[in-house]
């Protein structure tokens, strides 16, 4: 048996599909620049990026080829001595299966390897996640089953590339509608996870079982079709028990309101990352602690530039993670999201430089004004809301001028700049109670 598999490996097309997808997927990873990049730096990325590729775009290719070598006898006339084996139709067909999938795992560890590199070269941590790829792999072996099945069924030389295009379309329908149920069942996991949030991994690992049984399930259909063949044994029956439970679960499991159905946010750490400097603290989640650097520099950045001011959030934490006690008693200590003092720094990507990092951080700065606030229009700034004026002033402070409005606005800007500091200061500190407070900011110091 393992002497036909080998040559099936060797001699099938499923191995050269394997090699274009391994090569085309290597590009695909190695290409990414870590500055733009959404997942370089970040596991749980890393790993659904992989996942996503291997599903999406090999597993569609696995497919098709798997039903190309599925139909090879039947294209060749070779139908009859084939159908003389002594091996039932289900082993024939899952010795095909064997033979493509197997290739699909070899182009899949590679892709795997040159994404958890990339990552590693940015993280300071290791914590490679493995349940995505997990999952990843499992689809891939049902959809391959699938080709094989669809190839023996409907031996034409169509077969194989309407079997590829399906499964891109099926993708395509899903990601415009991602809370198909049916989508669950047919797991390519194309979503965020920055490090608030982590794989769910139990829903993962039924999503993986479904996805194994139901392909060995689904092989054993054209031996129960065909007469030609032996027809598979009871064992078959153990597969499509297991597929139709884990199905089923699938189907069952609710996710709270706003979550993700596959993802869970992230316990909170009993040590976050933080750098402080004066009266201004940042802090990041430990897998976040390779970003400590530029954080640093923005938290001094930002120090410097709110100087005595009293009414903006000194206090930043990064999206999910539970906001520390400042160091001048400001924060909310054991609450999660913003409280008095405090703000949430937002890290939308696993690699930010500096300027990124520090405009975020005085962009958070400013006290928000209450929900459905009506924005305040001031006549100095030509139109614009007070809360531009503001920001703007702000970032002038701290080195980094704001985008251009208009000679109006800029003249505003200027003139705040050029008052004696302590009205400046003083404006400032009301200027962000007042938007705190859904109040219009004060006169324009003289």
């Amino acid at each position: 048996m393992t002497r036909v598999l080998l040559h099936e490996m060797r001699r099938g097309e499923a191995g050269k599909v394997a090699v274009l997808s391994a090569v085309a997927g290597v590009w695909y990873l190695a290409s990414a620049d870590p500055a733009s990049s959404d997942w370089i730096g970040w596991w749980n990325q890393a790993s659904i990026k992989v996942q996503v590729f291997g599903v999406i775009v090999m597993g569609s290719l696995m497919s098709a080829a798997a039903a190309w070598s599925a139909s090879r006898a039947r294209r060749t006339r070779a139908a009859l001595w084939a159908d003389t084996t002594p091996r039932g139709g289900w082993q024939q067909a899952l010795l095909l299966w064997a033979a493509a999938w197997l290739w699909s795992l070899v182009a899949y560890a590679v892709m795997t390897a040159v994404a958890f590199q990339r990552t590693a070269s940015v993280s300071d941590v290791t914590e490679p996640v493995w349940s995505p790829l997990l999952l990843g792999a499992a689809m891939t072996g049902l959809q391959i089953a699938a080709g094989v099945t669809a190839g023996t069924l409907l031996p034409t030389r169509i077969t194989a590339p309407v079997m590829g295009l399906l499964w891109y379309a099926m993708f395509v329908v899903f990601a415009f509608v991602p809370d198909l149920p049916l989508a669950r069942l047919f797991p390519a996991i194309d979503e965020h996870l920055d490090t608030a949030y982590e794989p769910h991994t139990a829903r993962l690992l039924v999503a993986a079982a479904w996805c194994a049984a139901a392909a060995l399930a689904l092989l054993a259909v054209p031996a129960l079709v065909r007469r030609e063949v032996l027809p598979p044994g009871p064992l078959a029956v153990v597969p499509a028990v297991v597929a139709l439970v884990a199905g089923g679960a699938l189907l069952s499991f609710r996710a709270p309101e706003s979550h993700s159905f596959w993802a869970v946010p992230a316990g909170q750490p009993e040590r976050p990352a933080c750098v402080t400097e004066g009266r201004t603290t940042a802090c990041l989640w430990p897998a976040d602690r390779h970003l400590l650097p530029e954080a640093g520099a923005a938290v001094r950045t930002v120090d410097r530039a709110l100087g005595p001011l009293t009414a903006f959030h000194r206090t930043f934490h990064a999206p999910g993670l539970t906001v520390p006690e400042g160091p001048d008693g400001t924060g909310s200590s054991g609450a999660t999201g913003p409280g008095p003092g405090s703000a949430e720094l937002p890290v939308n990507q696993p690699v930010l430089d500096r300027r990124a990092m520090t405009e975020a951080m005085l962009d958070a700065s400013l006290p928000q004004p209450p929900y459905e606030c009506e924005p305040h229009v001031m006549r100095e700034t030509g139109g614009y809301p007070d809360t531009f004026l503001v920001q703007a002033v702000v970032h002038a402070r701290a080195g980094f001028p704001a985008p251009y409005y208009g000679d109006q606005f800029a003249g505003a800007v200027e003139r705040v700049q050029k008052a004696p500091a302590a009205a400046r200061d003083a404006w400032l500190d009301a200027a962000a109670r007042a938007i705190g407070a859904c109040r219009p900011v004060p006169p324009l110091p003289r």
